[in-house]
């Protein structure tokens, strides 16, 4: 359970590997191209975070359909092993739900730069 709690609410791990993967996009901005600066300093900090808890999150929904496999064997388990594992499942589903939704931007689009306006003088 605390796996898929930690892919819900993140991990200090996923600031870390964030604030690593935006200080690399700073350093590729100082050289590359306006559109290549907003992916490299929003975009893939953003996608860092995504993958590592949804990586996380599939721990723990794989750990908890273990648990829950070896469960369903036995029948002398307490009833409070079987919720804890469906509560690791649970919140793992609800992390890689999360964790698509950030890597796919379906929470909130990347920034853009606007078009720039047509000069008016010709040149």
């Amino acid at each position: 359970m605390g796996l898929g709690l930690a892919s819900v609410v993140g991990t200090p791990l996923a600031d870390m590997m964030r604030s690593r993967q935006d200080l690399l996009g700073q350093i590729d901005a100082a050289t590359g191209v306006a559109g290549d600066e907003i992916d490299s300093i929003y975009g893939a900090p953003w996608n860092m975070t995504a993958l590592v808890n949804g990586a996380f999150a599939l721990v723990a929904v794989l750990l908890g359909a273990a648990l829950l496999g070896m469960l369903a064997a036995r029948n002398d388990e307490r009833a409070w092993v079987r919720a804890l594992a469906w509560a690791g499942v649970a919140l793992g589903v609800i992390g890689l739900l999360i964790a698509g939704g950030m890597y796919f931007d379906l929470f909130a689009p990347q920034p853009e730069l606007p078009l720039m306006p047509a000069n008016p003088m010709g040149g």
